[in-house]
């Protein structure tokens, strides 16, 4: 099997301990092949020779300054999949935009198995395509983010409370975030509202 048929995988992974556990695992199998390492995911540009997938460590993105993985690494139309490499847990908001996870305590056997289910999950949900909040959902997130009531919200956007309960699901659903402090977090985290605020 030559390079050609193998699917490209890009690492970024500051540790150079995992970096290297990692080249030697996707080294020893003939499916894969290891195209580069970068320790910083503002290393990475679209003009470089495209991946088939990408494994990146969550730890490294500024979700303050983008909360969107995507956005790094795919142009509009492009699924390329993405597969988070961590030892701990994230918010679920995070994790949902991974099409998988791959944990540094996997063996050889399981981290293939995850890059190969991340491929098919990105071909069967494409994920260039997240459920983006319409200018309505963005306004009552805004007010539930700030403490809103649904009444309060109804009474604002003059909407029946039945509407505002509608939106908040639909918000939620798209999210995948069900609690105010999750999407008190969402909201500051892409920038629909201020932490000042709160003040």
């Amino acid at each position: 099997m030559n390079n050609r048929e193998k699917t490209k995988v890009l690492l970024i992974e500051p540790s150079e301990i995992i970096a290297a556990g990692f080249k030697e695992i996707i080294g020893r199998n003939p499916e894969f092949i290891l195209m580069e390492t970068l320790a910083d995911p503002s290393y990475y540009s679209n003009t470089q020779r495209k991946a088939d997938i990408i494994v990146i460590n969550p730890a490294v993105i500024n979700y303050n300054e983008r909360f969107d993985i995507r956005s790094y690494f795919c142009s509009e139309g492009e699924n390329i999949p993405i597969v988070a490499l961590t030892n701990t847990g994230y918010e679920e908001s995070v994790m949902r935009q991974y099409d998988g996870c791959i944990n540094i305590y996997d063996n050889a056997a399981r981290i293939v198995q995850k890059l190969h289910s991340a491929i098919e999950e990105a071909q069967l949900n494409p994920k260039n395509e997240l459920n983006e909040l319409s200018g309505r959902e963005r306004d009552i997130l805004v007010a539930v983010a700030k403490g809103k009531t649904n009444k309060e919200i109804a009474d604002e956007f003059n909407i029946s409370i039945y509407t505002v309960i509608s939106h908040r699901r639909n918000i939620s659903r798209k999210l995948g975030i069900n609690s105010i402090p999750g999407l008190t977090v969402y909201a500051i985290m892409n920038k629909l509202i201020d932490i000042s605020d709160f003040n």
